[in-house]
């Protein structure tokens, strides 16, 4: 490191030569950045994952479903309604008959009864809506009686069809609708429920409920009920809230911190050679702008190895999920690198050509 006054591609040679000389000991802070930098993005990408995954399956079982009960005092076409509300994805109202339907394949074992607003079909899983009008039956009730959508059904109370199926696993939600049959009916007609499917739950969406209930009905001196669909899961936890207290949020900082660390150290450990060359007619900038290059050099090739990482632990998510979770994941990297070149600097510009002999007696 000779010269004064030295070109950018005189440093950038320099920075070259110390790398591939292993002057700079590149290999092993590249590997250590690589270790540090994976390490931290892939437990926060995992973080992240299980915030999404855990939001996910709330919904997908259904205990994001909000309902209302008011013995026939759920007006249908405003339940229905709810459904454009922002933050709703479904609403419809039920009604329990009290006469269960006998069907003609299972005459033995007639199915609970239930009517429906039209918008109530929404809310099933996997629900094929109402393809052709008729009753909606669970997929295995339809598949036991061989039938399929538009074919006819014959019952105790005359001739339909098969509107559509719907699925309705065991798996903690309100038990009734697994072997049921729903007649979607006129939404004029009073019912008893109102359901709502919307996520975050908040307050604020979950009183839209109690403007469901019909202006001329008689409330009971019970006040109306609201329930939760499914509670195996426990109520809802807001997931912005969720992401942004998640501990694996302090990880970036983590990076930041340690890529400093690796940075001052690296630099700081050859501070006799720097300071020698300092002595040699070497300028203070030169000399730091090799010494930041070098160290840009090794903590971006060991950051990279984090990209696959990332990659991996994001291949699952839904293509709206991923972009946001790979960006914040990347950004531990990004700001351990940061960190690496602070730190070099300012241990660049802490080593001073005057402890020369100092730095010779510590070595």
């Amino acid at each position: 490191m000779t010269g004064a006054g030295m070109r950018f591609t005189e440093v950038r040679r320099e920075a070259a030569r110390n790398i591939a000389t292993g002057t700079s000991r590149a290999v092993l802070l590249a590997a250590l950045i690589a270790v540090v930098s994976g390490v931290l993005a892939g437990l926060d990408a995992i973080a992240m994952n299980g915030v999404i995954t855990r939001a996910d399956e709330f919904r997908e079982r259904g205990a994001s479903i909000t309902i209302l009960t008011v013995e026939d005092g759920i007006d249908g076409r405003l339940c229905d309604a709810l459904a454009s509300q922002h933050g709703v994805r479904a609403a419809g109202a039920l009604k329990p008959e009290a006469t269960p339907l006998s069907v003609a394949g299972v005459p033995g074992n007639p199915l609970p009864s239930f009517t429906a607003s039209p918008g109530f079909s929404a809310m099933l899983p996997e629900s094929s809506g109402r393809a052709a009008s008729g009753l909606l039956l669970p997929r295995t009730v339809a598949e036991t009686l061989g039938l399929r959508t538009g074919d006819p059904i014959h019952t105790a109370d005359g001739p339909t069809r098969l509107g559509g199926t719907f699925e309705y696993p065991d798996d903690g939600r309100s038990r009734g609708l697994g072997y049921a049959a729903i007649a979607p009916t006129s939404p004029d007609t009073p019912f008893d429920q109102c359901w709502m499917d919307a996520f975050p739950v908040s307050r604020a969406t979950t009183e839209l409920l109690y403007t469901t209930i019909a202006a001329n009905s008689i409330v009971a001196d019970t006040a109306p009920k609201l329930s939760q669909h499914n509670t195996v899961l426990g109520v809802a936890i807001d997931p912005a809230e969720a992401y942004r207290t998640r501990t694996a949020v302090a990880f970036s900082a983590a990076g930041l911190i340690l890529g400093s660390f690796a940075g001052f150290v690296a630099v700081w450990a050859r501070r006799l050679e720097i300071a020698s060359a300092l002595h040699s007619g070497v300028r203070k900038r030169d000399q730091a702008a090799t010494l930041l290059l070098e160290t840009l050099a090794w903590s971006t090739a060991g950051a990279v190895t984090t990209i696959p990482v990332i990659a991996v632990l994001t291949s699952g998510l839904a293509a709206a999920d991923h972009l946001p979770v790979v960006l914040t994941a990347s950004s531990t990297p990004v700001l351990t690198v940061s960190g690496a070149v602070l730190g070099a600097l300012v241990a660049a510009l802490a080593i001073r050509e005057q402890r020369l002999f100092s730095y010779f007696k510590g070595r």
